[in-house]
């Protein structure tokens, strides 16, 4: 034995190193987060279980990363599985307390232990079966050694002294002996079998003669186990060899088996011929079989489960895999309701009527069910995206004819989400997810419809989401600021008031109008908190203005939306504004669509009724495209009439449009009729400047009279004459 070399007491730890204890820390956290959802699944009631997993999933990474690779190891794991998990004796193991230890254990590790461990590829995929398959040997052994055997016809036994072991001996061993044993010669003949095998066998008797191991060994382990006994009788390593393999009844049933074989040595030293012992297996074989039928296949339908959906994929997009793949995502419209109301029997009889449908009608796509009422179909090799919209039509009309139920039609339909990509540059992960959102996209339109991933759509609601998700934050930090553009009399050129336009400084996205974020805002409710800064910061600007240029200042403008209006302590809060500011009300307008007062028009009307009694200005923005009733409108406490820029567009070009012409010469006239100051929008050009004049509107507003700027700009062109 070599002694250890003499360490420092002290070493400083090299950068690699502690990489590596950084790499260790990472993994074991990994582990024990694995451990607790193993634990929670099998042990739930067991608060020291989870460390006890622990240990065995440690065990198992030291098997998955042991060169050479030796997957036997693993058996230790499951034995120690079943101690763990003890409750009790055992009386079998296809028991039903031994499939719900083992069923979900195996589900888990061979969905999550690949992450937890860091292993990825094909060979760490071989290396985790293997170790799976051991880990169920280990397991059923352990529970085949728990159950009790009955020891009522024996007594103890008394000390004496140890037979003789003369050939006598050796030949009762082998007639008595409950294990199968069989004797193989050198050439590939049975020679002969004890009793224990010939019962195992299916045969009456011992053979009559010597009989080729092919009438034994099913045809398909043939080859391997010739080669195993060539090997075993080259006298070389190893000298025993360990299989299992199938064997082939006298009544043509296939029997598991598991052979220990050895060499045994004439009296010369040389290779005489084979002994194996061996033990039927079939057992824990079909158990086995089952175990993997659970973990792959979905217990209702039989169709392939989510776990052989990801395995699929990701050999499609591993070296040798198809050069395209399609997926159609399909989630069943309103099954939930006929759960609910029919009850979960004719849920499920519902169910595998679907699977049936959409198997015939994938051809050769793969149909796999991933959850209560969602399924995924896989292509390789689509021809191309038409062909994965096709596939998604054949999928919808298969469920169009109403199924038939306990004698009770129902009617179903799906939303079904289409993605295909190449495997070159894509990833499982992003073709998932495509046709996910896709799938949301169909189902956000009322169900019964695919719907094409398109990239370009999901980038803006991606920057949609961000943007709805930084609004509020975006507020307390301060990334909105206010910008004004000029109101301008259009008889002088002179500057009426400004319009407050909000603009948002986004750290990713730029500069973001409000025609992005606004209605998000609304939708949220972060319009009020947002609102009631723009209205604060507007006030305060035009008071500068106003302490500036005294009666000459022009009003802010200010938008105000429905939310706003809704709120109990909204005209309580402008009145605070206007006092924390000192701006004067009638130097303040507050501009309200039709949408706003369509909502609670009494609640709307005494708000407005109370401002406008105050002295604010009251302005109906976008009129001409809403309800304008003219009994409506009478009612309403405004003083302006915003025309919206729609009609204004059309006055743009020497050779006005007659319609739009007599549609804005109309408004003046009713607004004028009303007692009311008519805005026009969306002024660009002097053509259009000019008419509105002979058209008689009052007050111009748009990039002819200048684009909208800060608001230190304002009093300067209050001093002077703009757009003449």
């Amino acid at each position: 034995m070599v002694a250890p070399r003499s360490l420092p007491e002290t070493v400083e730890a090299s950068p690699d190193a502690t990489a590596r204890r950084s790499l260790r820390s990472v993994e074991g956290d990994r582990v024990e987060l694995l451990a607790a959802r193993w634990a929670g699944i099998t042990h739930p009631d067991d608060p020291g279980a989870a460390a006890h997993l622990a240990t065995l999933l440690r065990m198992l990474a030291a098997v998955l990363r042991a060169e050479p690779f030796w997957p036997l190891a693993a058996r230790a794991i499951g034995a120690e599985l079943v101690s763990a998990g003890g409750r009790g004796a055992v009386e079998h193991p296809a028991a039903p307390d031994f499939e719900g230890l083992v069923v979900p254990s195996l589900r888990l590790l061979r969905r999550d232990v690949p992450d937890a461990f860091g292993l990825q590829g094909p060979d760490a995929e071989r290396r985790l079966t293997g170790a799976l398959d051991e880990m169920v040997a280990g397991i059923v052994g352990a529970l085949r050694d728990r159950i009790p055997v009955g020891r009522d016809d024996l007594g103890p036994a008394a000390p004496g002294p140890a037979p003789a072991l003369d050939g006598r001996y050796i030949r009762a061993v082998y007639d008595q002996a409950a294990v199968g044993i069989g004797i193989v010669s050198l050439d590939g003949r049975v020679l002969d079998l004890n009793p224990a095998l010939c019962r195992m066998y299916g045969l009456e008797g011992p053979l009559d003669q010597p009989r080729p191991l092919s009438d034994f060994v099913h045809p398909d382990d043939m080859a391997d186990v010739v080669e195993r006994l060539k090997r075993l009788a080259s006298g070389g390593d190893p000298d025993v060899v360990r299989m299992e393999m199938r064997l082939v009844r006298a009544d043509s049933r296939v029997m598991w088996v598991h052979v220990t074989a050895s060499l045994v040595l004439a009296a010369d030293g040389t290779p005489s011929h084979v002994t194996g012992l061996v033990e039927d297996v079939s057992d824990r074989h079909r158990l086995w079989s089952r175990l993997r039928e659970t973990s792959f296949a979905d217990q209702l339908t039989r169709l392939p489960n989510q776990a052989v959906a990801d395995q699929w994929l990701r050999r499609a997009f591993s070296a040798g895999g198809p050069a395209r793949v399609g997926l159609c995502a399909l989630d069943l419209d309103g099954f939930h309701a006929v759960n609910d109301e029919l009850g979960p029997q004719i849920g499920d009889r519902l169910l595998l009527g679907v699977a049936g449908r959409l198997h015939l009608a994938a051809g050769d796509g793969v149909v796999c069910r991933t959850g209560d009422d969602e399924f995924i179909v896989l292509v390789a090799d689509p021809p191309d995206g038409a062909a994965m919209s096709a596939l998604a039509d054949r999928l919808q009309d298969a469920l169009a004819t109403p199924f038939h139920v306990e004698g009770q039609p129902l009617v179903v339909s799906a939303s079904i989400g289409v993605a295909e990509t190449g495997t070159a540059r894509g990833s499982a992960t992003e073709l998932l997810r495509a046709a996910d959102v896709a799938r949301g996209w169909a189902r956000a339109l009322g169900g019964g419809r695919r719907v094409v991933y398109d990239p370009e759509r999901d980038t803006a609601e991606a920057t949609r989401f961000s943007l709805l998700s930084g609004l509020r934050g975006g507020i307390d930090r301060g990334e909105f600021r206010l910008v004004y553009q000029p109101l301008v009399r259009l008889a002088d050129g002179k500057v009426r008031g400004a319009e407050a336009l909000v603009r948002w400084q986004h750290p990713e996205h730029g500069i973001v109008g409000p025609g992005r974020f606004i209605e998000l805002a609304e939708q949220s409710g972060a319009i009020v908190p947002l609102g009631g800064w723009i209205l604060r910061a507007a006030c305060e600007q035009a008071a500068t203005w106003w302490r500036e240029l005294g009666d000459e200042a022009p009003f802010v403008s200010v938008n105000v939306s429905p939310v706003q209006l809704a709120e109990p302590a909204w005209v309580h809060d402008v009145a605070q504004v206007l006092t924390d500011t000192g701006l004067p009300p009638h130097l303040l307008q507050l501009e309200i669509t039709e949408q706003a007062v369509l909502g609670d028009e009494l609640l709307v009307l005494d708000a407005l009724s109370e401002l406008r009694h105050a002295g604010v200005r009251i302005a109906l923005d976008d009129f001409g495209t809403g309800y304008s009733s003219l009994a409506w409108l009478r009612r309403l406490p405004v003083q302006v009439l915003k025309i919206d820029g729609s009609f204004i567009d059309g006055l743009r070009n020497p050779a006005a449009d007659p319609t739009d012409s007599s549609i804005v010469r109309a408004l003046v006239e009713l607004a004028h009729a009303l007692g009311l100051e008519v805005t026009a929008e969306w002024v660009e050009t002097p053509v259009q400047a000019q008419r509105l004049a002979e058209l008689g509107a009052d007050v111009g507003q748009g990039r002819w009279f200048g684009d909208a700027g800060p608001g230190e700009w304002v009093p300067e062109l209050a001093r002077r004459s703009i757009g003449r």
